[in-house]
């Protein structure tokens, strides 16, 4: 059989400091799998092929990337079926108006994936447009819905699958997870445009030479309720310490790679293997960097593992405090997490030179004012205690969430009335939502800009020469913080709007 994956252009403002351009490991690693399968495989990296290319969309929003058409010629004749790529609820109006137009110029199947048809798969499915969608997990389901199409199989055997059947949606949920990450082949990124990559310089962490995101388990076993971790049912699974290594020596090899930036959702769950992992770097001698831009939790995380860490070539670290309220943390999002722990992560990593960030969510519901205002108070003590950088994102309901499914239920939040386009809220500058009863949307406006100024006078008062290295990294086009990627970012949106 013949596939055709596409990760879709990007919806962007030119305010959002989210709209990263990086690798798409999900589709990579659905390539490798079908290829491994004797299938032929055509991947179209819509952003990563074109980046520098917008064009204006809807709603104040613009596409980054191939437009449409420019996708469409790509697909080959032989296309068997389409998968597209859906990682993020506010993208998916773009992945419709992609199908609708790939339908009216061919009759192929189209799949969905990733996270937001996951938890949506029969508001998805009401679409004409999309035949099937793979929940969850999707290797082992894309190499059955192959078969299905090849008529060895019925589409009722698929684990985590749902299609259309007489008019109406049937959906079989997630049952089974691949146990064994290490019988995964490594993501295909042959197939995709690597050069483009380093040469933007676009990716989720600071960035200076030849990079790549990397997973090296995956799955999270917390209940955080604005998370969606019971889409991969809160099973967490590590790939094997020299397979990992194996990956990072191939991504030398091929394409001359040192930077990696490790995107699992918490690599230090397990101390013995994130010990086992940095002594393997050591032992192959490999001179590389590395960081955790999607964070790790600080309450297991000590000072022996960031010793040995930043010894392997870590860099910089990501930590996700996400309030400065117990009664946010323990009661509303249930992070359950010890503020004490993050400040010891925070104080050991800036004693270490280890850069360090941390995330904040504001505008959850149940917040109040009290609330943003510990928020606030506990970032400026992060600052002084030698955090480098900070985000402070509105909260946004994910379908997946609990608080998504309580908001529903409390008729607070409908689908059929999303308004996809203003959940860029998360990485925009210039837009802000709340969800809570107790803040207007102005209120976290101007909380979320007052968080701001007041890290980072304090992290100025306190660490005058972080603040003055960081405007140096700007002015010569370094990178040591998310912060002067952002920066740099703006600055060349800026000078390409008045060019």
């Amino acid at each position: 059989m013949h596939t055709t994956l596409i990760n879709p252009p990007q919806a962007f403002s030119k305010s959002m400091v989210t709209a990263c351009v990086t690798p798409p490991l999900g589709v990579a690693y659905l390539a490798a799998v079908a290829i491994e399968a004797g299938h032929k495989v055509k991947l179209i990296e819509a952003l990563g092929e074109a980046p520098r290319e917008v064009t204006e969309y809807r709603n104040g929003l613009s596409l980054r990337g191939l437009n449409f058409r420019e996708i469409i010629k790509e697909i080959p004749k032989e296309t068997d079926l389409v998968g597209i790529s859906n990682l993020f609820t506010f993208a998916f109006p773009v992945v419709l108006d992609l199908a609708k137009t790939i339908k009216e110029e061919r009759d192929v199947p189209i799949v969905l994936g990733g996270a937001h048809p996951s938890a949506t798969p029969h508001e998805t499915l009401k679409h004409d447009e999309i035949d099937y969608v793979i929940i969850s997990e999707g290797e082992d389901t894309l190499i059955d819905l192959l078969s299905v199409l090849e008529g060895k199989k019925k589409e009722a055997e698929l684990d985590g699958f749902a299609w259309k059947e007489k008019g109406s949606v049937k959906v079989n949920p997630k049952t089974k997870l691949i146990e064994n990450l290490d019988s995964i082949p490594f993501p295909r990124r042959d197939l995709l445009p690597m050069e483009n990559y380093f040469s933007t310089k676009e990716a989720h962490g600071p960035v200076q030479d030849r990079w790549t995101p990397m997973l090296t388990s995956r799955g999270c076993p917390y209940e955080c309720t604005f998370c969606t971790p019971r889409l991969w049912l809160r099973k967490y699974r590590l790939r094997g310490v020299e397979n990992v290594v194996n990956e990072i020596e191939e991504c030398i090899s091929d394409f001359k790679i040192r930077e990696f930036l490790f995107e699992d959702e918490n690599l230090t769950i397990n101390k013995k293997r994130t010990l086992d992992l940095c002594n393997e770097i050591k032992k192959r001698k490999l001179d590389i960097t590395w960081q955790t831009p999607n964070g790790i939790r600080a309450s297991v995380t000590d000072e022996e593992m960031l010793v040995k860490m930043k010894e392997s070539g870590c860099s910089h670290i990501t930590v996700a405090p996400e309030s400065g309220s117990e009664r946010i943390l323990n009661n509303v999002i249930r992070k359950h997490q010890n503020l004490e722990d993050v400040t010891r992560v925070v104080r050991t990593a800036n004693k270490m030179g280890l850069k360090c960030a941390a995330f904040f969510i504001m505008g959850l519901p149940g917040e109040n004012i009290d609330d943003l205002e510990k928020t606030i108070a506990y970032s400026t003590r992060l600052a002084k205690e030698g955090l480098d950088e900070v985000a402070f994102a509105p909260f946004i309901p994910v379908p997946g969430s609990e608080l998504y499914d309580k908001l529903k239920a409390d008729k607070k939040l409908d689908y059929k009335d999303y308004k996809f386009e203003d959940l860029t809220v998360m990485g925009d500058l210039n837009k802000t939502a709340s969800w809570s009863e107790h803040i207007s949307n102005e209120q976290l406006q101007r909380y979320r800009r007052k968080a701001y100024v007041k890290f980072h006078i304090a992290r100025a008062v306190y660490h005058p020469g972080n603040t003055f290295r960081s405007m140096m990294n700007v002015l010569r086009g370094r990178q040591e913080t998310k912060t002067e990627r952002v920066i740099q970012t703006f600055l060349k949106r800026y000078s390409k709007k008045q060019g």
